[in-house]
């Protein structure tokens, strides 16, 4: 399947902008403000999975293992790991070089405590869901045993959803939403003034990663030249982009495409693009009628013109790509490429005249981001070409997303995947598990699932994950429209910047 990625000649001309950054001299100073769309939640790094407690707790906070720029798990405050030949037993030894924002080093005592805790509070216990027991085996060594082999238990580790992060066992200790924020990171906390900012200030007592070679995913070398980094809440894309201009800001965590092209052709400014950032994915409630019906789904999928989709509801950057990971991912594949895209309104017609649906209106429920109402309405120009009936029910994101998890309510609902098939193929398959986000089990899901979690060779593992993504297309599971990126923009000032999943402030500096 080709791959397509749509960019505006004076924009793609602007993205080599920052080629030549790497000769410059890095130095230290500076103060960089961020401008971010929303306030975190908590900075309890654990306890919650929104991206903007991530952009700022992962400068803070640290965990054992984390993800390299390919988001393979790699040692990040663990040396490496042994594991017993059944695959249950997992033995850390733990680095000696490193100190707590307060001071303190830290010790196995510390990992024991705040894996504990993960296990207590977490906001994603599914990641430590197959441990059974932790514990000091060494003044630097922490041995977890599982309850049963798990093939994915270093991915789970290393996530950075939610992310496992190792607090003093003081800290540790205390109530979910109620700790000193202390980590190890490169970056410490200052304040949070709620409605405004975050501040975090550089750690000169750091201990950067001996085995980092440079600036790698989550993982590497952490270098913090910056002074401080200040996360400032602005919600309105177009007071982000003012603020930048003006000099108020020296980063936007996200503009729209008409910006980054003006903004591009100004010597003043760089854009960078995190490219895939998402996939944009079309739900079925399979709970209720006709999505109960796998010939409807059929007819559905064979319906819509995802590439039209793609186009209109991220314009400027897109890639059309039938996989359920993102291009690069070691499981990446084109299993199921043959029923992607089809835009084949006979065949949908043939297939809808086989289901159960006869007419009637049916919901489809979405926020209000406008690319998510974008592929709303385009699914319901397209289905009524096939003779199907669509209402849509627009509201705010905490609403669609309760009602997106009930089994009444809506029959289609939209909105990206980021950070699942950026961890890999576990986490893309575990929404799909007991019927979590579909609303139905399906038994062959929960089987491959089952059988991929189990299994330790890599290339069964592969098989596993095909076969997965072949399901979701021939039993129309779930639709995956493409991969959309992200558009950020910087003072050109901001050197040797490289986007990833957070505006990471480590490696990069201020030129005067």
């Amino acid at each position: 399947m080709a791959k397509h990625i749509i960019v505006g000649a004076a924009l793609a001309a602007a993205l080599m902008l920052g080629g030549a950054q790497g000769a410059l001299a890095q130095r230290k100073g500076g103060d960089v403000v961020i401008g971010i769309s929303q306030a975190p939640p908590s900075l309890d790094a654990q306890i919650t999975s929104a991206q903007a407690s991530r952009n700022v707790t992962l400068h803070i906070f640290e965990t054992l293992y984390a993800r390299d720029e390919n988001a393979k798990p790699v040692p990040e405050l663990a040396e490496g790991v042994t594991v017993s030949p059944d695959g249950k037993t997992y033995v850390f030894p733990i680095r000696k070089d490193v100190t707590f924002h307060n001071g303190k080093k830290l010790d196995a005592a510390d990992v024991v405590a705040s894996l504990e805790r993960y296990r207590k509070v977490g906001a994603s216990p599914a990641l430590v869901a197959a441990i059974d027991t932790i514990k000091a085996s060494g003044e630097h060594e922490v041995t977890v045993t599982l309850k049963q082999a798990q093939s994915t238990f270093l991915d789970n580790l290393s996530s950075p959803r939610a992310p496992i992060a190792i607090y003093p066992a003081s800290e540790a200790a205390k109530e979910a939403g109620k700790i000193e924020i202390i980590g190890t990171g490169p970056y410490k906390f200052v304040e949070y003034k709620p409605d405004s900012h975050v501040k975090l200030t550089r750690y000169d007592g750091y201990a950067p990663n001996p085995k980092g070679t440079g600036r790698d995913g989550f993982a590497g070398k952490k270098e913090a030249f910056l002074d401080t980094v200040t996360f400032r809440f602005m919600p309105e894309g177009g007071a982000r982009s003012a603020a930048l201009e003006a000099g108020q800001i020296q980063f936007n965590e996200t503009v729209d495409g008409p910006t980054a092209k003006r903004l591009g052709t100004d010597n003043r400014f760089t854009i960078h693009k995190v490219m895939p950032f998402g996939l944009q994915v079309i739900k079925f409630n399979q709970a209720q009628e006709p999505a109960n019906d796998v010939n409807f789904r059929l007819a559905v999928q064979a319906a819509l013109d995802m590439e039209e989709i793609m186009a209109i509801s991220y314009a400027d950057i897109y890639q059309m790509d039938p996989s359920w990971l993102y291009p690069g991912a070691a499981f990446h594949s084109t299993v199921g490429s043959d029923k992607y895209n089809k835009n084949d309104i006979k065949i949908a017609k043939e297939l809808l005249a086989k289901s159960s649906y006869k007419g009637g209106k049916i919901t489809f429920i979405t926020d209000n981001l406008r690319p998510n109402v974008d592929t709303a309405t385009l699914v319901q120009q397209k289905l009524k070409e096939i003779g199907v009936e669509v209402d849509i029910a627009v509201s705010d994101w905490p609403t669609v997303s309760k009602i997106g998890f009930t089994p009444t309510g809506w029959t289609f609902w939209t909105h990206g995947f980021g950070i699942e098939p950026y961890e890999g193929p576990g986490s893309v398959m575990a929404p799909w598990v007991n019927g979590l986000s579909q609303q139905a089990k399906d038994p062959e899901i929960d089987r491959i699932a089952a059988a991929f979690n189990a299994e330790m060779d890599e290339g069964k593992r592969k098989a596993l994950f095909d076969a997965f993504q072949k399901h979701m297309y021939d039993a129309a599971v779930a639709m995956k429209a493409g991969n959309y990126g992200v558009f950020q923009a910087s003072t050109a000032k901001l050197k040797n910047f490289k986007p990833y999943r957070i505006p990471r402030m480590w490696g990069v500096w201020l030129e005067p």
